[in-house]
């Protein structure tokens, strides 16, 4: 499983022992019992001040403790309460920079909180998907923060986190049906807006790519296409609509029948910024003059839209507020000052305006 932990250090989950550093080597509390000679209970209780023990047995281990250098081991502590202090964060690309975003700033607001982030990258995979949630059961985790995969089409595996008690909030790529918080882009005004924008500087003849059916946010911006077009007086063209499936050269084998089709083809709305890319470098290798032409415009505002030539028109990126509001959200509900219901928070973005479209 592509998984990825961030923290500190690592005791495993039936390790009750408390650890302290002495040449270079971990010292267990059992060690440190049987230097004092005395049983790994009475030095545990003695360290944390327990009434049964003696005033004098517990400055004699207290003692030994700072001579040492002893370091209580907090994950210890955690597991005789039944709290690990993890944090599950499943994503579905890495390499996204909407996702790096995500996790950069899930970390801060978790560690400030006192948790440690167990990360999981599905690669876009369902059955890695189904893999990391089973991970996040047997480690215990306190909450779960996920996006799908593009290939999820089930839903049993979130349910067993439910099953298991343990709390659940997707944001971006989420399923509906499950009754559990969801923090989402309002991907369909934003999408409306984009198409909106060409049609009034000018653009008559819209394409639109957009990712897989199964992805709430893809339809959302899909949908967003398509309602801006009806409500303009015109009518839906399916051939106009490219269902990207992860394969660059598609985009080149659509464009061509499209171009041979619908000569007038002067505007392409695509569901991110890396295919929208891949749409510009297309056309002007088709010898279509960009935005002169042929407008085209983004998605999510990656750093590629402001590195490429013409910079990509797109939508703001919203990762940041996103993280944070998935983050909180999830420790009100571990703090009890929320109840874990459906829930949908919806985030506006704007349209950023730059070289791929009509002024």
């Amino acid at each position: 499983m592509a998984a990825l932990r961030i923290e500190a250090q690592t005791v495993a989950a039936h390790t009750c022992a408390a650890y302290l550093w002495i040449m270079g080597k971990y010292v267990t509390l059992k060690q440190l019992a049987k230097q004092l000679n005395l049983s790994h209970t009475t030095v545990s209780r003695a360290l944390r001040n327990h009434p049964r023990i003696s005033e004098v047995t517990k400055q004699k281990v207290q003692q030994l403790a700072d001579e040492l250098g002893y370091v209580q081991n907090p994950n210890a502590q955690m597991m005789n309460q039944g709290k690990s202090r993890f944090i599950g964060i499943i994503i579905p690309d890495i390499t996204i920079f909407f996702y790096a975003k995500i996790i950069e700033t899930l970390q801060i607001i978790l560690a400030d909180a006192g948790y440690t982030l167990l990360l999981f990258n599905t690669q876009e995979n369902e059955a890695e998907e189904q893999k990391a949630v089973q991970a996040c059961i047997e480690r215990r985790v306190e909450g779960v923060l996920a996006a799908i995969s593009v290939e999820t089409k089930q839903h049993s595996h979130f349910e067993s986190l439910l099953k298991h008690e343990i709390p659940l909030v997707f944001f971006d790529r989420v399923l509906n049906f499950l009754p559990v918080p969801k923090i989402i882009a309002d991907d369909y005004r934003a999408s409306y807006q984009t198409t909106q924008h060409l049609l009034d500087k000018g653009c008559r003849c819209i394409a639109h790519v957009t990712a897989s059916i199964h992805l709430n946010n893809s339809n959302n911006r899909l949908y967003g296409y398509m309602d801006a077009i009806k409500d303009h007086g015109s009518t839906i063209d399916e051939q106009l609509i490219h269902y990207y499936e992860m394969n660059p050269q598609s985009i080149e084998t659509f464009l061509n029948k499209t171009l041979k089709k619908y000569p007038q083809l002067d505007g392409v709305t695509v569901f991110n910024d890396y295919v929208a890319n891949n749409v510009v470098n297309v056309l002007l290798k088709l010898g279509k003059k960009i935005p002169e032409e042929v407008s085209v415009f983004g998605f999510s505002d990656e750093p590629i839209a402001s590195y490429m030539h013409p910079q990509l028109s797109t939508v703001q990126q919203i990762a940041p507020k996103m993280a944070t509001l998935a983050t909180q959200k999830l420790l009100s509900i571990l703090l009890q000052e929320d109840t874990l219901t459906s829930e949908k928070i919806v985030i506006h973005q704007d349209l950023i305006l730059r070289e791929t479209t009509r002024a």
